[in-house]
């Protein structure tokens, strides 16, 4: 008897749920941009799911959370200026409850293009309406001479400064959320909420050193600061979840065990994860963990943990252990995305050595019927990298079908 062709969609989601889908997912996130050429080159995400899919891929619609929208009584100052022959931005949250400021030093590479915004739009367009100074922006956080957050007195002021979207934006964001399901369910597509975002926070708004000492010094400043972050996303999912959306993303990216350690990140961010996961199963959708190193060094935790899907598994990146260490400890009740190293292995342009790295993937986290290849694949990746590794996903996409 013939085996029955899946939709990408139903593919994804049986991977997902380790229901071992008709052959294994290849689902990489490759970013867009003018360095980027055929057959690898589109200017929105639903142009970059049309050719994916003629490429026999399992692309995803992502539907972006909000930015943070401040209080109407907030004012906002900005200005640049030189100081000892250098440039520098200042900016300004004046608040009913003091200001928040943040001032940062204006490298030769702040207009470049590769500085693209920390929050994409929905329709996926990489490009900067200006170069004033965003809120998540990770050029910020090496240039900055004072951060937006410097002890508890700025609480308050940030509390004025991260609100959920309100008002006509927000119709504006429901709208296109619902542009971005029509265009999902018409091409039978997974739609991926991106990105819930928690302990990611503190590199953007502390300086880092800092905060990472008041996770012994002060830990209710930090579970205070975290919370903050934690009550503005659960408001976005409430808004999502009113959608028909099939998965929603925790970003842990710098959620890893290099700064929290395990004792740090069991104590401050697993209870929030668990929350916004719980929430996301009453509603029906499957939550993904965004972790990109040290899943590893969090392997008994992230066992005991209710969230479906590890997003961005690195074999470089494990930081304790391999990928059969991970699969043993997870795989029984885990799905797996990614794979495969981008950083050395796909960099190298070596066909032998990405194949190799394709199939033990396969051999070793499809076991359970719950893979999607994949890849974090940024501009430094060749496009011929990329189809190396494609290649060798057709040959071993059915080992475990």
């Amino acid at each position: 008897m013939p085996k029955q062709v899946m939709t990408s969609r139903e593919r994804m989601l049986a991977a997902l749920r380790c229901e071992q889908p008709d052959h294994i997912p290849i689902s990489p996130y490759i970013n867009q941009g003018p360095w980027r050429l055929e057959p690898l080159y589109w200017r929105d995400q639903f142009e970059r799911a049309e050719v994916m899919l003629e490429m026999g891929l399992d692309p995803t619609i992502d539907i972006w959370l909000p930015d943070p929208q401040p209080h109407p009584d907030v004012e906002i100052k900005t200005w640049r200026e030189q100081k000892d022959g250098k440039t520098y931005l200042t900016k300004e949250y004046h608040t009913p409850a003091g200001i928040l400021r943040q001032t940062v030093h204006e490298t030769n590479d702040w207009c470049a293009p590769e500085h693209a915004p920390w929050q994409l739009t929905i329709f996926g367009i990489e490009h900067r309406r200006g170069f004033g100074m965003d809120l998540f922006d990770d050029h910020n956080v090496s240039r900055r001479t004072e951060p937006w957050v410097k002890g508890p007195e700025d609480l308050d002021k940030l509390r004025y400064i991260i609100r959920p979207l309100a008002g006509w934006q927000l119709d504006e964001w429901r709208m296109d959320v619902q542009r971005a399901l029509d265009f999902a369910r018409k091409h039978q597509l997974l739609t991926q909420v991106r990105r819930s975002i928690v302990g990611d926070a503190f590199q953007w708004f502390c300086d880092i050193p800092w905060f990472l000492m008041q996770l012994y010094d002060n830990p209710g400043f930090v579970k205070e600061f975290l919370d903050i972050f934690h009550r503005w996303q659960l408001a976005s999912l409430d808004e999502v979840l009113q959608f028909d959306v099939d998965c929603i993303q925790y970003r842990g990216w710098y959620e890893i065990s290099t700064y929290w350690g395990p004792r740090g990140f069991e104590k401050f961010l697993v209870p929030i994860i668990e929350e916004q996961t719980q929430k996301v199963h009453d509603a029906g959708p499957l939550m993904t963990f965004l972790l990109p190193e040290g899943a590893g060094v969090y392997a008994d935790i992230l066992a005991r943990m209710s969230f479906d899907c590890l997003y961005y598994v690195d074999p470089r990146m494990l930081h304790a252990g391999d990928l059969d260490d991970l699969f043993n400890t997870i795989g029984d009740s885990k799905s797996f995305w990614g794979g495969v190293n981008a950083e050395v292995t796909l960099l190298s342009e070596d066909p032998d050595r990405i194949d190799a790295a394709v199939k033990r993937a396969i051999k070793v986290l499809g076991r359970n019927g719950g893979l999607i290849l994949g890849a974090g694949l940024f501009s430094a990746i060749s496009n011929q990298s990329v189809l190396y590794m494609i290649d060798s996903w057709r040959k071993y996409k059915d080992m475990y079908s």
